[in-house]
């Protein structure tokens, strides 16, 4: 069923749109709707003359051009050529039964300006897309007293929380910790994820040459997630063409610094203290690690103070629902205005 169930996912996803857009045109002849708001997935129909918005995960190309084409060698390499096939099937299917198009979106919403520049590249207009990183609940997320504290303790900790899929490179992570290791003892990584995708990647895991070093769950209760940051030094997320890493922005919440690569668009969000690493490259990422696990030693309680800063700047509930109803009510503005002008008129706009 692994093989089976995402690609029937797929009839299902489309069939679904299908009901849900009879529904909702129902609806509307019985009570005018002022716009259409998608959340999470790219709209597949408009209402005639009223302003739709997507707030979207993601690139609708990205994550099968870092996962088949840019990371194919690694991929067959690992996981095996049979799972890259059905990948292959999938993403397939997926480009032709689930196509975003353009015309259906007055604007949209992702998580980043790499996003925002890629979803341009797809057909999107520039102007119309908006970036708007996703919310945390920061009174879950809270800098925690053990946060402090742990600096005390001579063994620091990296943490991996996330899907182990193929672009979010753990292959280039357990490559990098090791060449860590090579320089210190001192340090462990923590990795919590599922290999649903690609469950030939969990061998990197089982032939790790230092496994006293390294703990892995598939997975961790989220309520439970602030108190496993409190025990950790730095959050590594060594991803591919990433929108927006929610667990980057719940590291900073909690007061820890973070790793990022060069294309991880939540870079835009991060402190000021956390580290970008400069290429996709086993010793790049091996030196931000050491420079992360020096600068943890000598500055942890500033380090706390500027991540936990920078998450209520970025990811607060109540500013990001301000910013969200800026969109909507200057979406409105921009579709009236529209409505009452000619077509040459509307031609006419910058």
């Amino acid at each position: 069923m692994r093989g089976v169930l995402p690609i029937a996912n797929l009839f299902l996803h489309r069939s679904g749109n299908k009901l849900t857009q009879q529904t909702i045109l129902a609806n509307h002849c019985l009570e005018k709707y002022d716009f259409l708001i998608s959340l999470g997935v790219y709209s597949y129909y408009r209402i005639e003359k009223i302003p739709v918005i997507s707030w979207v995960q993601g690139p609708p190309h990205t994550e099968r051009y870092f996962n088949l084409k840019k990371l194919r060698k690694e991929v067959i390499l690992i996981n095996g050529i049979t799972p890259y096939i059905k990948l292959l099937l999938f993403y397939a299917l997926k480009s032709n039964l689930i196509i975003p198009n353009p015309s259906n979106h007055d604007v949209l919403i992702c998580g980043s300006q790499w996003s925002k520049k890629q979803l341009s590249d797809y057909g999107f207009v520039f102007n119309s897309i908006k970036t708007l990183p996703y919310p945390i609940n920061l009174k879950l997320f809270k800098v925690n007293d053990n946060i402090v504290d742990h600096q005390q303790n001579k063994e620091k900790v990296f943490l991996w929380l996330g899907r182990c899929d193929p672009r979010k490179r753990l292959d280039l992570l357990l490559e990098a910790y090791a060449l860590v290791l090579k320089k210190r003892q001192d340090v462990r990584l923590k990795i919590f994820g599922g290999f649903r995708y690609a469950p030939g990647y969990k061998k990197l895991l089982d032939n790790f040459e230092f496994p006293d070093r390294l703990e892995y769950n598939p997975y961790i209760d989220r309520l439970k997630v602030p108190e496993l940051m409190s025990s950790c030094d730095v959050l590594i997320q060594p991803s591919e063409g990433e929108n927006f890493g929610s667990s980057v922005a719940e590291a900073l919440s909690c007061g820890l610094p973070v790793i990022v690569g060069p294309t991880n668009g939540t870079k835009d969000y991060i402190s000021s203290s956390s580290f970008v690493f400069d290429e996709y490259t086993p010793e790049s990422l091996k030196e931000t690690m050491l420079k992360a696990i020096e600068t943890v030693e000598h500055r942890r309680k500033e380090l706390a103070l500027d991540a936990r800063q920078t998450a209520e700047q970025n990811f607060d509930v109540s500013k990001i629902v301000d910013r969200l109803e800026t969109i909507f009510h200057e979406t409105l503005a921009s579709k009236q205005i529209e409505a009452n002008q000619s077509p040459t008129e509307i031609f006419k706009q910058p």
